[in-house]
């Protein structure tokens, strides 16, 4: 394969991408070389990881860049951008490590925090705390492992917690309607997961997907959701509203919010069903908020208790529903979206292209090498 080549499985209705890699810009090209990241000490009791993938954490990676070209205009180093979604292999391993089970050369994948976000796209990572190191199987292709710890987990997290909620409802309806708001990487990551999750409520749970994306709704449908709902932006919201109404007839019980933009908490609210009695306790509608837009949203509490409404945040999930997803990948019970790889070179263009909503699916990063599309409908 010639370097920056990209191979193309799609159809009419999906467009991963509008431009080849190779027509795109490398301003980071200078950046990631192992020369200008040297290998760092190895924790006593921790590891040294090789990066081979990274995920584009679009919000995190708008709201960086944002902020670093404001403070450092031109700059150049990929160490400024966030790297949630981490898979590589163990190049070297603590010679104080307790029971160590860790080889060199082992497949691992980085459960994400805090620290690791603010790492960067860096092409060593020292871990000082094995326990957010999960080795995965020979057979588990990085690139896919690598979007495991953030968008799968995500909304494995979000329908885990949305479960027990989707069951009481079911006691006084004979169909509960789910909307996801966003038909990015998460949407599809919840809709392949959706079938797995409340495969024994199918009969009675109806999933919805809400985007402003033409493109991105058709990728949904491509990916196993026929209900899709267009948010145009252009349109006034009453007609928005009242069109979702009717999409979801009966009104909307459950929203998973990965956007949580003010207009689209606001729109929620207005779709959301009142609270429904359950024999002597009450059942209330439910918006789960994942907080992609960055931004903070005025909500009127008199009218979500008026309405016994609930917002909750999106679990962050734990480490053995990251097991469970890797078992459900490498079983073939779980196929991941479709996705696309680019060399970490066109970083900066990658993100705009996200911005503009020019990639649908997933978009991973492999470090020093070509770029690659799957198509995975």
């Amino acid at each position: 394969m010639l370097d920056n080549e990209v191979h193309h499985k799609t159809n009419n209705n999906m467009q991963l991408l509008n431009k080849p890699s190779s027509m795109m810009a490398h301003p980071f090209s200078d950046m990631c070389s192992s020369a200008s990241q040297p290998v760092p000490e190895t924790p006593k009791e921790g590891i040294v990881v090789k990066v081979e993938y990274v995920g584009a954490c679009y919000s995190e990676g708008k709201l960086r860049r944002k902020r670093m070209r404001a403070r450092f205009p031109g700059t150049r180093d990929t160490s400024l951008y966030p790297g949630m979604e981490v898979a590589g292999t163990i190049h070297q391993v603590g010679d104080s490590l307790p029971n160590c089970n860790f080889t060199p050369g082992d497949k691992v994948i980085l459960f994400p925090d805090e620290q690791l976000s603010n790492s960067g796209y860096s092409e060593y990572l020292p871990v000082p705390d094995t326990r957010q190191v999960m080795q995965v199987p020979d057979d588990l292709p990085l690139e896919v492992a690598a979007m495991l710890p953030g968008g799968a987990l995500t909304a494995y997290a979000a329908l885990t917690t949305a479960k027990p909620h989707v069951e009481k409802l079911q006691q006084v309806k004979s169909c509960v309607n789910v909307l996801v708001v966003g038909a990015g990487g998460l949407g599809l990551w919840t809709i392949r997961l959706a079938q797995l999750v409340m495969d024994s409520l199918s009969s009675g749970v109806r999933l919805y997907v809400a985007d402003s994306s033409i493109d991105k709704l058709l990728t949904a449908q491509d990916h196993g959701c026929h209900d899709i709902i267009h948010w145009n932006e252009e349109d006034h919201e009453e007609y928005i509203v009242e069109r979702t109404l009717d999409t979801c007839r009966g009104g909307v019980d459950i929203i998973i919010d990965f956007v949580s933009s003010p207009r689209t908490m606001q729109r929620s609210l207005k779709v959301l069903n009142r609270s429904l009695s359950l024999y002597l306790t009450t059942q209330e509608g439910m918006v789960q908020v994942g907080g992609s837009s960055m931004t903070e949203v005025n909500i009127s509490l008199n009218a979500l208790a008026a309405k016994q409404q609930s917002i909750v945040g999106i679990p962050k999930g734990n480490m053995n529903q990251l097991r469970d997803l890797i078992g459900l990948v490498v079983e073939g019970k779980l196929s991941p979206p479709c996705y696309a790889v680019f060399p970490i070179e066109d970083l900066s263009q990658v993100f705009d292209d996200l911005c503009e909503c020019r990639i649908t699916g997933r978009a991973i990063f492999r470090l020093g090498h070509t770029a690659t599309v799957t198509d995975n409908q």
